[in-house]
Parts: structure tokens; C-alpha cells; sequence
């Protein structure tokens, strides 16, 4: 029995289905406009590489490394931009003119990449509230912490974390608020054949902490059944609507073993043979990005599709680095006027050739994946549940057509009098928190803490989510 309080229930996977003859259906985020170019004097040609997007008060912060592609002497660091609203982005001065918030040279090593959070741990010293990692090839990964998220210093003697791993790549931690600990999200390989790295197949594995310092030893993530695919660089993350439900955006890694026609079709074929000359897979590779979600942190629902795709061919696209996804994500404003906050996701492009630029997506809140129903009436009945509350919301959209009735049963199956199918008043909308009703009344309180199969019918509808308050 699944004890869910007032918690957001998200249709995610399929373990609060105990039947249906509805389908689970993932949806893709909206691109929106670009918010930014990477074209001042001091960015290199791959500046805007691993987004890392925090909220802190009134102010969201967007963290980038600063880097040049083909310029092994420019000075890698760690910048930001900065917002009010999560569209409008601001280049602030911080360093003599520029926005760095991290520079390497300051405690003598480099860095590949720098992945901040906000500590939400209820002990952490408030000249810690941010913490963040910052990786430096293999074995290599530092921790730093901020009173402000601008100003940084080295944790734990400035040496490196005792943790195993590929870090060349985005790692990133937070404070589990539902388990009470640290977790990371690191990168490595596995099944390396001869010694060549490149070949082996990239991985995300988990690890936690107590302290931020002391990490049980790295495991793979588990996908279930399917194909052992190569994945990194994960954007994992607490879903901050439902912080019970982790959600990720990883990479997906894909090497053609040689070039194709089809390459000679995508954008500038010339320059990509000239990244094969540099590295091979520096021009045979290309990217996209799946979603998976997880309860418990460990084992995944992994999708079989791109959640993200490289897009049209424009000039400079389909490439090794498309579609890397921000670490978080923001509420931000519809363009419709009285509409909901839509969740914004950013990810870069003109990778390789630059200037590159964020562009902005947008999806639904709680729009990840759905319960849906086409045309023909569906039928689905939860697993047994308890709740708390005295109203049932709803995160339901319909055509004009479609509607959604819902019927509380028992653990036997039996209708609770006065919450059957034929009591139900029809539902037809597209809101965020319908309240059900049943012969005009939304209270459910009667059934608080009562075991409860929750059953839906639905025509041309979607039902992303569902909340007791």
C-alpha cells in the first residue's frame, strides 16, 4: 500500500498502475527563443559548456565553464548570468569587467567543468549554503563552497575527494530532502576494451554521503531490461514540484564508425572533417537526449526515444555536444496571459564552430509524461493508496471532445458511496489543479487515511499529475 500523504503523484512510470488500457506518453519541451551569445571579447568558442541553473531568492543564477575549443593556452573558468524571470539574462561584472566566479588558477589546478548547488541540508554552516563539485580528468573531483554563490573557497585541504570516476564531465550533488543525505551523480566508462577509454561505454553512477566528504564507493545506475547504451553528462535532479521523484536529461552518446553520405547533408561538412582530423570522433559523433526518472534514486525509468532531438539542420547543428540540458530548471511566465508558469530548461548550441548561444525550452509543469487516452475511452485503476487531504487536484488536459471521470474505491474494489464513475461530474479543461468534484461537492475527507483504489475513465485527455490537499 502506497502511503503518498499530500505529495504529488507524477505519471512517470508505471508503479502506481495497478491496470489500464491507457498509455504512458512522454512529451517533448518547446524551443523557445535564445536568451543569450557567448560573443564578448574574453569567452572563448566553447563557453556556455554544462549549464548549471540555480534559484536563490529573487535571482536565478545560471553557472557555465568558460573555454576555448582549439586554444589550448586560454584560461578555462567558471562564469554565470544572472535573471529575474528566467528569460531575460544579465552578464554581470564580478571580476575586472567579466563574470567569473571561479578561476582555477587560484588554487593551481584546472578544471573541466564546475556544477554548483544550494545545500539544503538543515546543518549546513550558512558560509556553505553553496557547494559545488569541479572535475579535472580521472579520479580528480574537488568540492568548493560559497556564503553567496560568487565568491568561492576550496573544502577539505583543497584536496581531491577519495572518489572513483571519470570527471571530465558534469558531476553534480544535492541534499536528498526526503532520504537526508548528499547524492551524486558522476560520470565514468565501463567494458573499456584494450585500454582505450574512448571505446568503453560512458556510464552515471550513484554515490552518497553524510558529510560531502566521505562517499560510498560509485555504482551503476539501473535502467532494467534494454540496451546498455552510452550516457553522460545526466542533469539529475530533485524534481522541485515533487522532490520525491529524482528526473534526469542524459546525454545520448552516438559514434558512427565511419563517414556517411548522410554527413555530407548535415551542417558544414568541411569543418567537420576537419574536427575527424583533430580526433575522429570529434566529427563522427553526435549527441541527443533521453529522460529518465527514478523513486529511489537508483533504479531508472529510462526512455526509448530522444526527449530531446538535434533539430532541423540549420549551420550549425547536429554535432558532438547538442542538446546538453541545464542542471535544474526554472517556473517562468507563460506568453499567454493568465496561463500557468511553464518549466524552462536551457541548453546550448553552435557547439565547435561558436559563437555558441543558449536557447530556452519550454514544457508544462509536471509535463514530463502523461497518462493518455486517444480517441477510444481508457480505463486505469491505481495501485491501493492512502491519503491526506480534503480535495482532489487534478493536472489534466482535454480536448474539446474529451473528458476524464474519477471513481475511489476500496482495497477490495468496492465504490465508496458517492465517489463512483456515475456520481463524478464530468471533466473537460486544461488546468494544473482541477478540483474533482463529485454531485458538486470536492470533499474527500472522509476517506483520509482509508485505503483507496483511484480509477479513471478518459477520452482525448492527458493526466499528468494528481495531488489530496
Amino acid at each position: 500500500m502506497l502511503a503518498i500523504r499530500n505529495t504529488r503523484q507524477l505519471f512517470l512510470d508505471s508503479n502506481l498502475i495497478a491496470r489500464s488500457t491507457a498509455a504512458l506518453r512522454m512529451h517533448s519541451p518547446s524551443p523557445r527563443e535564445l536568451v543569450h551569445t557567448f560573443d564578448a571579447p574574453d569567452d572563448g568558442n566553447g563557453s556556455g559548456s554544462y549549464l548549471t541553473l540555480l534559484h536563490d531568492g529573487p535571482t536565478y543564477l545560471l553557472y557555465y565553464l568558460s573555454w576555448d575549443m582549439y586554444d589550448s593556452s586560454f584560461k578555462r573558468s567558471a562564469r554565470v548570468l544572472t535573471s529575474l524571470d528566467g528569460i531575460r539574462w544579465d552578464r554581470p561584472n564580478l571580476r575586472n569587467g567579466i563574470n567569473i566566479v571561479f578561476d582555477p588558477a587560484d588554487y593551481n589546478h584546472g578544471i573541466d567543468n564546475f556544477i554548483p548547488f544550494i545545500d539544503q541540508n538543515p546543518a549546513c554552516k550558512p558560509d556553505e549554503r553553496f557547494k559545488a563539485f569541479s572535475g579535472l580528468g580521472w579520479n580528480n573531483l574537488h568540492a568548493y563552497s560559497s556564503p553567496d554563490g560568487f565568491h568561492w573557497s576550496p573544502m577539505f585541504d583543497n584536496k581531491p575527494l577519495a572518489m572513483e570516476g571519470a570527471f571530465d564531465s558534469s558531476n553534480l550533488c544535492f541534499w536528498d530532502t526526503v532520504r537526508g543525505r548528499y547524492t551524486a551523480y558522476i560520470r565514468n566508462f565501463h567494458d573499456i576494451p584494450d585500454g582505450d577509454v574512448n571505446r568503453g561505454i560512458r556510464d552515471i553512477r550513484v554515490s552518497y554521503s553524510d558529510d560531502f566528504e566521505h562517499w560510498t564507493e560509485p555504482k551503476l545506475l539501473d535502467y532494467g531490461s534494454g540496451d546498455d547504451i552510452p550516457l553522460y553528462v545526466s542533469a539529475a535532479q530533485p524534481y522541485f514540484r515533487a522532490p520525491e521523484y529524482f528526473v534526469a536529461f542524459p546525454v545520448r552518446y552516438v559514434e558512427h564508425p565511419a563517414w556517411s553520405p548522410a554527413f555530407d547533408q548535415l551542417s558544414n561538412p568541411e569543418h567537420r572533417k576537419y574536427r575527424i582530423s583533430l580526433h575522429p570522433r570529434y566529427g563522427l559523433a553526435v549527441t541527443d537526449c533521453l529522460f529518465m526518472s527514478t523513486r529511489d534514486g537508483e533504479h531508472w525509468q529510462k526512455s526509448d526515444e530522444a526527449f530531446l532531438r538535434p533539430g532541423p539542420v540549420c549551420d550549425k547543428s547536429w554535432v558532438y555536444g547538442d542538446c546538453y540540458l541545464s542542471v535544474g530548471m526554472a517556473a517562468t511566465p507563460s506568453d499567454r496571459p493568465g496561463a500557468p508558469d511553464e518549466i524552462s530548461l536551457y541548453a546550448c548550441e553552435n557547439h565547435w564552430n561558436g559563437p555558441k548561444q543558449i536557447r530556452r525550452y519550454t514544457l508544462r509543469a509536471d509535463g514530463f509524461m502523461s497518462l493518455h487516452a486517444g480517441g477510444a475511452q481508457t480505463f486505469t485503476e491505481t495501485a491501493t493508496l492512502t491519503f491526506e487531504g480534503s480535495t482532489l487536484e487534478l493536472n489534466v488536459s482535454t480536448s474539446a471532445v474529451g473528458s476524464v471521470r474519477v471513481e475511489l474505491a476500496d482495497a477490495h474494489g468496492r465504490v465508496y458511496e458517492g465517489f463512483s464513475f456515475n456520481d463524478c461530474d464530468d471533466i473537460f479543461t486544461d488546468r494544473l489543479d482541477y478540483r474533482v468534484t463529485w454531485n458538486g461537492s470536492a470533499d474527500v475527507s472522509k476517506l483520509t487515511g482509508k485505503p483507496v483504489r483511484m480509477r479513471f475513465v478518459m477520452r482525448e485527455a492527458d493526466l499528468y499529475s494528481f495531488r489530496f490537499v
